[in-house]
């Protein structure tokens, strides 16, 4: 479950044992999914490397889990060869390294000692989910589930003499593929994203009915407290465009004092966007007006190629639809009935609309019906939360 220092490099093993490694890998997956659904979402969203660069298993700030299948098959001296068992715990183990962003949050610590203070939090928490085998030789501290990684942080713990988390160091350094320093923009995109992944994750887990409590409180902490709402969800809908400044169209905003800055070629970033306004009464035109300007600062830099806008109360009661050169998008009252926000998607299927995603500003006193099958994201005035699609808790 972590990075031994070691005088050598490891050889490689051989194929037989390598399919063997990912047997059991491919299988520990399996089960978290059925037994452990968060955890099971979260270490399938990263992507796998195989290899001897590591001395057992490590996560790099960007995403990507590293697994030195020699350590899969030899183990720690105190628990002898990994086990689907064992695997079940340190695949999670990894995966929440980066879900909780320890390689970015270290900063100026000492990567060792950062590393124990990181590994009590994720190991407790795994321990008291019953999640896998804890492996042998790794470190625990009972409660540690309860704290950040900042709480328990101290510059001389060494992990017990045996080496961070007991047996080395798995965080990765806040760098890129090349090693390279990650940027300000890079590092709050990365952050967004492990946020967005927890909230899906356990809603996940969550509708099958085993999300562990610690879980729950983490992703209030975390995402529901710490982070506003418009940046989670300038971060979801910038994943899904095409970068397309071009300096051969100069911005018309700045012309006229002096500057020549880039502008965007008149091609779309990104497909539809449906803005959907629960207009039950619950939404007032000052809470409307805030929320427009949070939604133009991110539709100016996603730039759809049209947004529709949808006022529905117990039924669709206006609809204004947008281009590109019709922005900024006004957003008025209309209807004033009952609620049920399913009518939004039942008119975008019968006027063949395919939104790149559709976004919600209610109350969350609705029917949600079934999935619609496309990504929604659900901007919630109040502490409701919906059984799909990402729920932010908005304050207006």
């Amino acid at each position: 479950m972590a990075q031994v220092i070691q005088t050598q490099t490891p050889q490689p093993v051989s194929p037989a044992d390598q399919a063997e490694v990912e047997r059991k890998v491919s299988k520990a997956k399996s089960l978290l999914f059925l037994d452990h659904p968060f955890f099971g979402a979260a270490v399938c969203r990263r992507p796998i490397c195989y290899t001897n660069s590591v001395s057992t298993a490590a996560m790099a700030a960007t995403g990507k889990m590293y697994i030195n299948p020699a350590f899969v098959l030899n183990g720690t001296p105190e628990s002898g060869p990994l086990t689907v068992k064992h695997l079940m715990f340190l695949l999670p183990h990894e995966a929440m390294h980066y879900m909780l962003s320890h390689a970015l949050r270290r900063q100026h610590r000492d990567p060792y000692a950062w590393n124990v203070a990181a590994d009590k939090v994720i190991n407790d928490m795994l321990i008291d989910a019953k999640v896998g085998s804890f492996i042998d030789g790794g470190i625990r501290m009972p409660g540690a589930r309860n704290y950040a990684a900042e709480d328990l942080y101290d510059e001389t713990d060494n992990g017990g003499g045996q080496g961070p988390g007991g047996i080395g160091n798995d965080v990765g350094s806040a760098t890129d593929q090349n090693g390279q320093p990650l940027d300000a923009a890079t590092r709050h995109s990365i952050e967004a994203q492990a946020k967005i992944e927890i909230v899906q994750c356990a809603k996940a887990a969550k509708m099958a009915g085993k999300l562990p409590g610690s879980i729950e409180r983490m992703v209030d902490e975390i995402v529901h407290v710490a982070t506003p709402w418009q940046d989670i969800l300038e971060r979801y809908m910038t994943s899904r465009i095409k970068d397309d400044m071009t300096w051969r169209r100069p911005n018309r905003r700045f012309l006229g004092s002096g500057l020549y800055l880039p502008g965007h070629d008149t091609k779309p970033q990104m497909g539809a966007v449906v803005i959907g306004i629960d207009t039950s009464g619950s939404v007032g035109q000052n809470e409307l007006n805030l929320y427009a300007a949070h939604m133009n600062r991110i539709l100016e830099t996603c730039r759809p190629e049209k947004v529709v806008v949808v006022y529905c109360d117990s039924a669709v009661a206006h609809v204004d639809e947008y281009g590109l050169d019709d922005f900024p998008v006004k957003l008025t009252p209309h209807g004033g009935g009952g609620t049920d926000m399913t009518q939004i998607f039942r008119w975008v299927e019968d006027n063949d609309i395919e939104p790149e995603v559709t976004v919600i500003l209610t109350d969350g006193y609705t029917p949600y019906g079934d999935d619609p099958g496309r990504d929604v994201v659900w901007a919630m005035t109040s502490d409701q939360e919906a059984p799909y699609g990402l729920t932010l808790p908005v304050e207006l």
